[in-house]
C-alpha cells in the first residue's frame, strides 16, 4: 500500500518522495498544499474506492494515518 502511495505523491506533486509511513503530511519536503492535499484526498478515494469525509481529513498527520484509514475502510 505503501508504494501506491508513493506513486499518488508523486503524480500529485510532480517530483519522486520517498515517503514512510511516519512522513508528516504538513512537511516542507512533500509540498503538499492545500489544494494538493485535496487533489491527493480525491487520488486515494479513486485508487481505493473509498470515501474519506472532511472530518477524517483533518485528523491525518502522518502517512501512517492514511494508511490505517484505508486499511479499516477496505476489509
Amino acid at each position: 500500500m505503501l508504494e501506491r502511495l508513493q506513486e499518488l505523491f508523486k503524480d500529485i506533486t510532480g517530483k519522486e518522495i520517498e515517503i514512510t509511513p511516519n512522513t508528516k503530511l504538513k512537511n516542507k519536503d512533500l509540498a503538499i498544499s492545500s489544494y494538493s492535499l485535496i487533489q491527493l484526498i480525491c487520488a486515494i478515494e479513486d485508487e481505493f474506492d473509498i470515501e474519506i469525509p472532511n472530518s477524517q481529513i483533518k485528523k491525518f498527520k502522518t502517512v501512517k494515518d492514511v494508511i490505517s484509514f484505508i486499511e479499516k475502510e477496505t476489509q
